[in-house]
């Protein structure tokens, strides 16, 4: 026989597991609207999609390993954001787009060829 508390708490670890997986996955078919990530050789580009453009005011920043690429490194415009001689490997991207009234923060993991 089992503990009585053995259940309730299986069923809240499910939940939790459910809660912090289901976002991630509904954020990145909503972000395929929004805004594209494109790699090349040292280069990372976020083209905004439709209506959406790139917020030019949020502080962008791609991280490779113990290299910070910060908005000033960036070349942003109102439809896309491009950062050059980023080193290979991979890293995480940050960034947003807007659109109207609404904002989305980009955080992305990344492989830079």
């Amino acid at each position: 026989m089992t503990a009585p508390w053995i259940r309730p708490l299986a069923l809240l670890s499910a939940l939790a597991l459910m809660a912090v997986a289901m976002p991630a996955h509904a954020k990145e078919e909503h972000d395929s609207e929004e805004f594209e990530v494109r790699l090349a050789r040292g280069q990372v580009t976020v083209v905004a999609k439709g209506e959406w453009h790139i917020n030019q005011e949020y502080p962008w920043k791609l991280t490779v390993g113990d290299t910070k690429l910060d908005k000033a490194q960036f070349t942003l415009t109102e439809k896309d954001a491009t950062v050059t001689h980023a080193p290979s490997g991979a890293g995480k991207l940050r960034g947003a787009v807007c659109s109207h009234d609404a904002c989305h923060m980009i955080e992305r993991e990344v492989v830079v060829p």
